[in-house]
């Protein structure tokens, strides 16, 4: 549920509710519920429920629905409502596929513009959150570290089509199964990040590849056929 603070914001008690605003703030809520287990694949999505856990109009939510579903993270039916998405394991296997190819591009592109001391301060500190991160502090502030050193490698490799494609691949609804443990996580950071600073372009694409073929492997069995 988005914090009082951020309905607030979009709602301000002297002027009229953004409809799109306010739907916006509940897409950002369903993307995060899905990574801390608020939202699950299948589950229904009830307009009245929505509306009242939410505090916003029919109309807002509506929009929220149709935006999620444009999304492809939601499946709206006529006369029967709207589900989170449930992938099968040839659907969850074509997205990690594509993901493994992007994000090893991206790797790569990163390597072969690694050409200065502040990009590599930038990759180590983000890198460096993730090593230190705690189970204690929750998936989701795990997540967001990792998106952020995502973000930096696509700005050292100064490929914005990345950007505008990667949101689109809906990899929220495959990796918050994945069971690898934090050290094995980190041990898979650590070898990007090694290859990404030594301007080694080739093996940078080819660990990445091999670290999201790796969580893949361990994550498309608890999908269905």
């Amino acid at each position: 549920m988005p914090k009082k603070e951020d309905l607030a914001r979009l709602t301000p008690a002297e002027s009229k509710p953004d409809p799109h605003s306010a739907s916006m703030a509940i897409v950002r809520d369903v993307i995060r519920g899905l990574y801390e287990g608020r939202y699950v694949p299948g589950q229904r999505l009830v307009e009245p429920d929505l509306v009242k856990h939410y505090g916003v109009g029919r109309s807002t939510v509506r929009e929220a629905l149709k935006q999620l579903t444009a999304d492809g993270i939601v499946v709206s039916y006529a006369f029967r409502g709207a589900r989170i998405r449930e992938l099968t394991r040839r659907e969850a296997s074509n997205l990690f596929a594509i993901t493994e190819v992007m994000l090893g591009l991206v790797a790569r592109q990163a390597a072969a513009n690694m050409d200065s001391k502040e990009k590599k301060e930038r990759l180590e500190t983000h890198f460096q959150a993730i090593a230190n991160h705690s189970e204690g502090d929750g998936h989701f502030a795990f997540l967001q570290h990792r998106n952020r050193y995502f973000r930096a490698l696509v700005d050292i490799g100064e490929n914005e089509e990345i950007l505008r494609i990667l949101p689109r691949l809906q990899v929220h609804l495959i990796r918050n199964r994945s069971i690898l443990a934090p050290a094995e996580r980190v041990r898979g950071y650590r070898g990007i990040t090694r290859a990404v600073l030594r301007g080694d372009a080739e093996k940078a694409e080819k660990i990445t590849r091999h670290y999201i073929a790796r969580i893949a492997s361990s994550t498309l069995p608890f999908f269905p056929e």
